[in-house]
């Protein structure tokens, strides 16, 4: 009925919406450059693989998980793109998803749904596999679960693995340290994987445009590998206003395409409505198995005065004090950081390092009130946008005075310019290149085949004024302003690839600069003399000590060692409610934890 009712006013938009199609320069055709040649794909084994996906996510109690392991106030999760996030009405967008009357989202997570979901997991399961006499199924293949060190990692993974050998489906367990976790999945060499995603501004589309083909976070690998040429997938997107109706077309012909669009049009109505249709073609194929919807669960000691964090689950001590002083603050978010550059940096503690280390033209920052706000940081101020007659949208900033790197050098709109360009790049490819394609330039960067001077709409007037832009207008520029990717790198710091490993070659223009990296154990970050508000930072020594043992986080916490942890053992979670019930919080946080599949991974018996 969802979908009836989004069709029914779909048609009625039609020619209201035909503006919003017709600035679109987006084809089938000039979308699928990274796909192979469409071949006709097995489509009832598609079809059949995801249905089998489908069945195993419905064999999942989320209610148990929330409850008796995670423990942290998540909320057992129907849909991929996060509560918190709102439709265009305002209300919440999961509870307009799918096509049930009866329940929000694609999976019905009431506690009472639970025996019904298993029977219909058992009978998709029983027309795909053999069932012995105890009604265990006998021919599944054999998986292998993949998760990075730590305990509530781990013990959601042993819980997944007993739901499915209660059914007779064998999946062994694999744990790996973070950094190689996280290339293991990105490369696509696993089956099935745990993983998770914050929001990285307040827009469902950073939930779904990391699933194009060439997105650098796309660890389904859909589009990629054999996925390439599956010409499996409907899109018609005439309603609203776009030529666009393709039959039996590839991801890329298809999501891609549509993505694309949903990024070009600048109707409130249609643009959510065609994220809907997004989340459904992801959710159809059954590769993405919500469980719950994040909530930050982090210990914090009642000595720490200054101390914000953000729905996106990055902390910030800049402006903390320790019992009134501001010498050093030690803390754990994680393990070892892969990189700590910030365009190809794609995690959450490397993110909260980097804000640390770099300045945008806008931040993250509280108000008066310590309401959390995007603030100029670099720009002077955070101007409107001048709407052109082809419906592209121009900002002009100007930089502040005085700005420098940390090493003395002058900071100029030309490093803006060049880091973005850099990370835009094909060259590059980085994990979040792909946030730049709401600015103009993008599209002929990733073409086929590109022009050589093929570029980003951003330049340097001169050394304070930056220019950018955008194809359309969109709601959440200032946000994504305020995102690592958007953040300056200099050109000869740059030019040495490894200058991101190492203090005696990092180079940074925020609030503090690295001072120390001592690997797998801490990196110290030291006030930047050199930041232009450096009056305004009270903390003049940050120790991010580096661990992936909840165990030896909550020690050292415990000790006085570590005043904020960002984990802590599942087994000890009722105990320090109750116990450091001032010092445990369980924050508001945009985000899914769920389970992945690599959708070139066989699923069906051997013939």
């Amino acid at each position: 009925m969802k979908k009836l009712i989004a069709l029914l006013l779909a048609a009625v938009m039609v020619l209201s919406l035909a503006a919003c199609g017709s600035t679109s320069e987006t084809t089938p055709s000039t979308a699928a450059s990274e796909a192979t040649e469409a071949t006709e794909a097995p489509i009832d084994t598609v079809a059949a693989e995801a249905e089998i996906r489908y069945a195993l996510g419905l064999l999942f109690d989320r209610n148990y998980i929330v409850e008796q392991i995670a423990q942290g106030g998540q909320v057992a999760a129907s849909s991929f793109v996060a509560m918190g996030m709102t439709d265009a009405d305002g209300s919440e967008f999961y509870k307009n998803a799918g096509d049930s009357d009866e329940y929000d989202g694609y999976y019905n997570v009431a506690a009472e749904a639970y025996e019904d979901n298993y029977a219909e997991a058992y009978a998709i399961l029983s027309k795909y596999y053999e069932v012995d006499e105890n009604g265990m199924f006998t021919n599944f293949p054999t998986l292998t679960y993949l998760y990075n060190t730590s305990d509530s990692h781990k013990a959601i993974g042993e819980y997944l693995q007993s739901a499915l050998a209660a059914v007779g489906i064998t999946m062994n367990l694999e744990n790996q340290e973070w950094n190689t976790f996280l290339n293991t999945r990105k490369n696509g060499d696993y089956s099935i994987a745990r993983n998770g995603w914050l929001a990285d501004y307040n827009d469902p589309i950073c939930f779904l445009d990391m699933w194009t083909t060439t997105s650098g976070n796309n660890d389904v690998q859909f589009g990629k590998g054999d996925h390439a040429s599956m010409a499996a997938y409907d899109l018609d997107l005439t309603a609203y206003g776009y030529d666009v109706k393709v039959e039996d077309g590839t991801w890329a012909e298809t999501y891609d395409v549509l993505i694309a669009s949903i990024k070009s049009c600048t109707d409130s109505d249609a643009r959510y409505a065609m994220m809907h249709i997004a989340e459904d073609m992801l959710m159809d194929s059954g590769c993405i198995v919500p469980l719950y919807f994040y909530t930050d669960l982090y210990m914090v000691d009642d000595s720490v005065e200054g101390f914000y964090s953000n729905p996106l689950g990055y902390k910030y001590f800049q402006n903390t004090t320790v019992n009134g002083s501001g010498e050093s603050i030690s803390v754990c978010l994680a393990s070892e950081p892969d990189t700590l550059d910030p365009a190809l940096n794609s995690a959450v503690d490397g993110a909260t390092m980097i804000s640390h280390l770099f300045a945008g033209l806008a931040k993250w920052g509280t108000d008066e009130n310590g309401n959390l706000v995007i603030v100029p940081d670099c720009a002077v101020e955070l101007p409107e946008g001048v709407v052109n007659e082809d419906g592209t949208v121009t900002y002009t900033y100007t930089l502040k005075d005085g700005l420098k790197w940390s090493d003395g050098v002058d900071l100029t709109a030309y490093d803006f310019a060049f880091a973005w360009q850099r990370a835009a790049s094909v060259e590059l490819a980085a994990d979040y290149g792909y946030m730049f394609e709401v600015v103009k330039g993008y599209n002929d960067i990733w073409a086929e085949n590109p022009a050589e001077d093929a570029k980003l709409a951003v330049e340097a007037l001169d050394e304070k004024t930056l220019q950018v832009t955008l194809n359309n207008a969109i709601s959440y520029w200032n946000e994504l302003l305020a995102f690592p990717t958007y953040f300056p790198v200099r050109e000869d710091v740059v030019a040495n690839e490894a200058w991101a490993t190492d203090p005696a070659t990092y180079v940074s223009n925020g609030a503090y600069t690295m001072t120390g990296w001592e690997h797998n154990s801490v990196i110290t970050l030291t006030k930047n003399e050199n930041y232009h508000d450096a009056d305004s930072v009270t903390m003049n020594e940050l120790k991010c000590y580096l661990s992936d043992d909840a165990n030896n986080m909550l020690t050292n916490f415990k000790n006085g060692e570590w005043l904020l942890i960002d984990d802590v053992p599942v087994n000890e979670i009722a105990t320090l409610k109750a116990e450091y019930a001032d010092e445990f919080v369980i924050a508001g946080q945009i985000g899914t934890y769920y389970v992945c599949w690599n959708i070139n991974e066989p699923l069906l018996p051997e013939a």
